[in-house]
């Protein structure tokens, strides 16, 4: 259940992101629509070097917990500046490369958290879960910050700290999880136990 609230809450910060990020870049820097789309590619980028080395430090070490929530941690961080920083574009959008960075980061030790404790037909069912569940999410999170858009006078504000509870929410879920069930998975050859 833990892994099950903490993805819907990843999945509403980085939707929620990702559908008003442009929108929030034109507010920012108030520049045409081609220049706002080559500004947030740089967040973009980020977020795909952030995988990247997030996958590769949590295969090293064989650690998925704090992988995973870490990046979102880091990701209200981002929320939380950029909602504060709106009126210095250069620096909103640096913290929009901070909040890339961790709803992008997360992914790989997320997804083998549920296989370090859980195998056969209890894993699978985890990830099902997991995946309806959290995909409700992705209707919330771009939902929510519209509505707060609209309500607020068309300030992004409200959305970004909406955004930011969200996956610091997300963050302190994954960390709910027990360091002692959290463990490197098994190889291959032996996590299918034929149930």
């Amino acid at each position: 259940m833990l892994l099950t609230i903490g993805y819907f809450l990843i999945v509403t910060a980085g939707y929620g992101n990702g559908f008003w990020l442009p929108a929030l870049v034109k507010r920012l820097s108030g520049l045409s629509n081609l220049e706002v789309t080559l500004i947030t590619t740089i967040p973009s980028c980020v977020g795909l070097f952030s995988l990247q080395l997030v996958g590769w430090s949590s295969d090293r070490s064989k650690e998925r917990r704090l992988h995973t929530a870490v990046p979102m941690l880091a990701a209200a961080v981002g929320f939380l500046l950029a909602a504060l920083l709106q009126n210095n574009a250069a620096l909103a959008v640096a913290m929009l490369c901070l909040v890339s960075a961790g709803v992008h980061g997360y992914q790989p030790g997320l997804w083998s958290l549920p296989a370090s404790f859980l195998t056969g037909a209890a894993a699978a069912a985890t990830f099902g879960m997991m995946n309806s569940f959290g995909s409700l999410g992705g209707f919330l999170g771009p939902y929510v910050v519209g509505y707060l858009f609209e309500a607020t006078h068309r300030s992004f504000t409200a959305g970004l700290i909406f955004l930011s509870i969200s996956a610091l929410s997300a963050g302190c879920f994954i960390l709910a999880l027990r360091p002692d069930h959290v463990k490197a998975p098994l190889p291959a050859s032996k996590a299918y136990t034929g149930d």
